[in-house]
């Protein structure tokens, strides 16, 4: 009996854990004002890091969940975003990781339907932060971890090349190979 019992509470932890990763994404560019859900809101409405991801999962239905890891600012742990990111692993059809100005910065190839989507976005992010006085805050997430907080009035697009920077050398080369 205590066997069954060990066994089930072994697979109900497994389901947990793949329910809280189902969601995770190879690559993602996240608006941080627009794009995180409730759950991960203080009640202040301030940034809220989760330390577990199943208890996140659990008040985050239907959510992404990203990593939180070291680097993070925010501190480690999980964050739920509730809308689609901005850009995605199929809206990138190359990618490269390059140090420019002394920083490292991962230069992205759009597809034309992701460069479409990327401008939309940037268009109506840029209009939010003139309103606001402040640059959306977003998040580049690599293998469901976050790996850059860059400002929306950080990022460069010129043609379909679209270069986000503030990432380490080794989570710009992790990037770049999601793509080559």
């Amino acid at each position: 009996m205590r066997l069954k019992l060990i066994a089930a509470a072994c697979l109900g932890a497994l389901a947990l854990a793949a329910g809280a990763s189902a969601g995770t994404p190879r690559l993602a560019l996240f608006d941080v004002h627009t794009g995180l859900a409730a759950a991960s809101h203080n009640m202040f409405g301030d940034v809220k890091v989760w330390k577990q991801s199943a208890a996140l999962a659990a008040r985050a239905h239907g959510a992404t969940l990203v990593r939180c890891g070291s680097g993070c600012t925010y501190g480690a742990g999980w964050l739920a975003f509730a809308h689609a990111p901005a850009l995605s692993a199929g809206d990138v059809s190359a990618a490269k990781a390059e140090r420019i100005q002394g920083a490292w910065t991962v230069r992205f190839t759009l597809t034309a339907s992701g460069r479409a989507r990327f401008t939309s976005f940037d268009t109506k992010a840029s209009l939010a932060g003139a309103r606001r006085g402040i640059a959306d805050a977003l998040v580049l997430v690599v293998d469901g971890a976050i790996v850059a907080q860059p400002l929306q009035s950080q990022l460069k697009l010129t043609g379909s090349t679209l270069d986000v920077p503030g990432l380490t050398h080794t989570n710009a080369l992790a990037a770049a190979k999601l793509f080559g």
